[in-house]
């Protein structure tokens, strides 16, 4: 299920406008994908998504975009509007996410 989360993130970077997150797992998977792909450490659990997303945007301030991929995905990401509590599943699709950014690229 992961691998189609993070898939669903690149197909969605795709478009132009860059589409919707449909679900706060593909936010949670986009976290740790961006974290990844900005050099960050991966992503340490807050209380709800919108918190660890808040934690994220100021980690990236100020930064380059290593791609146009990966400022869509920060774009769609951040325009999320579902908060969500962060439990121990979420935190997989987060490190899933962190995990295989850039594997077989």
């Amino acid at each position: 299920m992961s691998y189609i989360i993070k898939m669903a993130l690149d197909i969605k970077a795709g478009f132009e406008p860059p589409a919707n997150m449909s679900s706060p797992i593909e936010a949670y998977c986009a976290v740790g994908t961006i974290a990844r792909a900005m050099g960050l450490e991966c992503p340490e659990r807050k209380d709800t998504l919108f918190e660890m997303r808040q934690a994220l945007r100021e980690a990236i301030e100020g930064k380059e975009f290593p791609s146009t991929r990966i400022e869509k995905i920060t774009r769609i990401l951040m325009s999320f509007i579902r908060n969500e509590a962060t439990t121990d599943q979420m935190m997989e699709y987060t490190l899933y996410g962190y995990e295989n950014e850039g594997a077989g690229r």
